[in-house]
């Protein structure tokens, strides 16, 4: 979007200008607003929307009481139905009991340091999502929202990992032409990010770090024209033979 203008408010234009009746829109708390809720459901269009913990939307006084189990962590939801703006809409509460002991032991550790910190305890390990999606269970609704964190993965990888977040380019073409290699720089990432994780070794393991071992294999050429592989460390070779990347090496050099 050109200019300076908060992504909210350019929600509205970026829905009339796509077709997205038959998608779901997942947004960040930010984006909460009667006039959001009204534009968004009046283009036929779905979405899910998370509410801050201070959003007078939210209600606390539900059980979470219906549970499922989502990446080995149990969740519980409660679920009734709400009208914002004139619109009628499911409110969800969602409770991650590991996440609320996470919050409760940070809020500990503050007033250890001294720190006042005013929190309702009540609201630790708990979200508040609206949606206007008829038929969808909580553990749909859930995914759902989880899902949006994969889009920031990739956007954390492109400015950090990638460092693509200073473009020093003027020319629109060249802007353009910058991001679809940034592109597709990030669509390579994540197809190495997912050999990693497939092989079990996601928090042993970074993208950067595998590319780091794997160039310290490097091809040797003599003046006669021979080549050959360096020797390979063997710290290396357990990696290959673990993400099965064997063919990635040359299997034929013509010595």
């Amino acid at each position: 979007m050109p200019g300076s203008v908060r992504d909210v408010k350019t929600l509205r234009y970026v829905m009339e200008e796509f077709t997205l009746k038959n998608c779901t829109v997942v947004m960040d708390r930010g984006f909460f607003s009667k006039d959001n809720v009204k534009v968004i459901s009046s283009l036929g269009a779905s979405f899910v929307l998370p509410l801050k913990r201070n959003s007078k939307f939210a209600d606390y006084t539900l059980k979470p009481d219906k549970p499922f189990m989502y990446r080995d962590r149990g969740i519980a939801f409660a679920v009734r139905d709400v009208s914002v703006g004139g619109v009628g809409l499911r409110l969800f509460l969602f409770e991650d009991a590991l996440l609320g002991g996470e919050e409760k032991s940070n809020l500990l550790k503050l007033q250890a340091m001294g720190k006042r910190v005013v929190v309702d305890e009540s609201r630790l390990g708990r979200v508040s999502v609206l949606t206007n999606l008829v038929g969808c269970d909580g553990e749909r609704v859930y995914c759902l929202y989880k899902e949006r964190e994969a889009v920031e993965q990739a956007f954390d990888a492109l400015k950090n990992e990638l460092e693509n977040d200073k473009t020093y380019l003027g020319d629109g073409d060249a802007v353009r032409g910058y991001f679809f290699v940034s592109f597709l720089c990030l669509y390579l990432y994540f197809r190495v990010l997912e050999k990693i994780r497939v092989a079990g070794l996601i928090g042993e393991l970074s993208v950067n770090e595998l590319l780091f071992l794997l160039s310290k294999v490097y091809m040797v050429r003599r003046a006669d024209g021979k080549e050959w592989l360096s020797e390979i460390p063997k710290k290396v070779e357990t990696l290959i033979e673990k993400l099965d990347i064997k063919n990635l090496l040359p299997q034929n050099l013509g010595i």
